[in-house]
């Protein structure tokens, strides 16, 4: 150790195990006052919160603006609108099958087009 040496050059040397020193250290005052911690917190907690409450003079820097909500409106969907969702459906599925290159997805997609008709769903089979 070189008892001529700067504080600068002194502390331009830390090594791995002066950090660990330090740390050693550190948990050491904490195991021995973290009892005594909750206070100095709750101190400083008031004394921030007083002194925010003092500068604010219980306005906000940024008003807060609420704006009007309209009510959602929800219509009921006819027969004709499920239909016309039914058959986009079905078209966007076989446009995805022919990107694919799935032949056997679109021939089973175009079997079912037959029956989506609002006409032959409402039909009882008798069996």
């Amino acid at each position: 150790m070189n008892y001529t040496e700067s504080f600068e050059q002194f502390a331009s040397r830390v090594t791995p195990t002066d950090l660990a020193l330090y740390a050693g250290a550190g948990i050491i005052l904490w195991i021995l006052f973290k009892d005594k911690l909750s206070l100095v917190q709750k101190f400083l907690g008031d004394f921030i919160g007083g002194l925010k409450s003092k500068l604010n003079n219980g306005s906000s820097v940024v008003p807060v603006v609420v704006p009007d909500v309209a009510p959602v409106v929800v219509s009921k969907e006819t027969k004709e609108d499920t239909f016309f969702k039914l058959v986009v459906s079905w078209k966007q599925t076989r446009d995805l099958a022919v990107k694919s290159g799935c032949d056997e997805a679109v021939k089973v997609a175009d079997q079912m087009f037959p029956f989506l008709s609002p006409t032959v769903c409402s039909k009882e089979k008798s069996v």
